[in-house]
């Protein structure tokens, strides 16, 4: 009865650990950072350090000892790296423990937004206009058939271990320095590109102004046999504004048009597991851009509105079938009331003030987004305040200060001139 939690500064591996511990299943945790938040947990019951990310071939050693000492224990991915990673070397962990992790290819697939794509087209998703602009780069033939703004973002996540979410490019003449730019920014990991050469490449998607205030989050878990559950959030801030972190979401009803569609997209690539994707709403059009085959940040959110995503990994990945069916009966029958919202408070209070202050957000709005908060906070979760899980919030603002002081021009930029 026992898991091993990688990832401990994500706030859903904090949501993961919470939920295992108050149902009786022992948590380890382990990072290679000692003060990451998650290990101050109390449900965490042994804290480990293990090797960087930046060594992945180190750091699946250090877990196969780990494994071949505890066997038995579940071990599942809460980012892309590890997700991969897991995948990657299935077989050799799955020696030692429990896993639910699909193939490299299946992962793969889901990650590279280029291979995401082919397989939404299968099934009759819809995704923005997205090209690789190959080797010719800014003088690719495709750029002449483009409609500035774009945006410039990388085909996958996967051991990037430098670079930004996305660069908004205004005009032609701007895309040959941007796409400079981001190349010097962008650094993968070997391990990934010599499996995958070419995947470093940028891709130029439509930019659709909707994607800041319009995104629409479908989050849950499919089994191998495809039983399906999910929740529905919209998100409703972020930071930046324009492409950037979800800050506030609000509970949404499942749309079953969608929800038959990522089902026929899980069965077309062979995905099974926890997920989140998020869709850009206009109009009557939902387009895909990112399917996270994984725990995720705001997995807590889904948790405290009945489904215990961790708990269906863990029956699943034991093979207990009528537990498993019990969880997923449970997880179906949740009644939502219509008021569940969830919130980073602390970083909501911050970017209220500061952009406030620089002007960047209007008095009538920081008045509104605080009314909005006051008005839901009886159902509001927070991305990690608990009040019988303390330490992880405090941790989380001193690391936030901590970084603040860093990396002061991406503060000024992300949190005051919401850029």
């Amino acid at each position: 009865m026992s898991v091993l939690l990688l990832g401990a500064d994500y706030y859903g591996t904090l949501a993961a650990a919470r939920c295992y511990g108050k149902n009786g299943i022992d948590v380890t945790m382990a990072d290679d950072n000692p003060q990451a938040r998650g290990l101050y947990s109390r449900w965490v019951t042994r804290k480990l350090s293990h090797p960087s990310i930046k060594s992945p071939n180190d750091l699946v050693d250090w877990l196969v000892q780990w494994g071949e000492r505890h066997p038995g224990t579940l071990l599942y991915p809460p980012n892309d790296h590890l997700s991969w990673l897991f995948a990657e070397h299935r077989d050799r962990l799955g020696k030692h423990y429990e896993m639910y992790s699909p193939s490299e290819a299946v992962i793969a697939t889901l990650l590279d937004k280029s291979r995401l794509h082919e397989a939404c087209a299968a099934v009759g998703i819809e995704v923005p206009e997205t090209h690789d602009l190959g080797p010719e780069g800014a003088n690719s033939p495709i750029v002449s058939r483009l409609k500035f703004p774009v945006l410039l973002k990388p085909r996958t996540q996967i051991f990037m271990e430098g670079g930004v979410k996305g660069i908004i490019v205004e005009d032609r003449a701007s895309l040959g320095p941007e796409l400079e730019r981001y190349r010097s920014m962008a650094r993968f990991n070997k391990v990934l590109t010599d499996k995958h050469p070419g995947i470093a490449e940028p891709m130029v998607q439509e930019y659709l102004t909707a994607a800041e205030t319009n995104i629409f989050s479908v989050s849950g878990f499919v089994s191998k046999d495809g039983e399906f559950v999910a929740r529905a959030a919209m998100k409703v801030l972020q930071r930046p504004r324009k492409v950037g972190i979800g800050l506030c979401f609000e509970g949404r009803e499942v749309e079953l048009a969608l929800l038959d569609k990522l089902q026929a997209l899980c069965k077309h690539i062979g995905y099974h597991g926890a997920f989140e994707s998020e869709f850009i709403v206009m109009g009557d059009r939902r387009l895909l851009i990112d399917f996270n085959p994984r725990f995720y940040s705001q997995m807590g959110f889904d948790v405290a509105r009945g489904l215990r995503l961790p708990l269906l990994v863990w029956h699943a990945a034991r093979s207990d079938r009528s537990m498993l069916s019990r969880e997923l009966d449970k997880a179906q029958s949740w009644k939502a009331t219509g008021r569940e919202v969830y919130c980073h408070k602390t970083m909501l209070d911050l970017v209220l003030t500061l952009q406030g202050l620089s002007g960047q957000m209007s008095r009538s709005d920081v008045k509104r987004w605080r009314k909005w908060y006051a008005d839901h906070r009886s159902a509001a979760t927070d991305a990690v305040r608990d009040p019988e899980d303390q330490k992880p919030a405090m941790i989380d603002a001193m690391q936030w200060v901590s970084h603040f002081a860093k990396h002061p021009r991406s503060f000024v930029r992300s949190f005051v001139l919401n850029r």
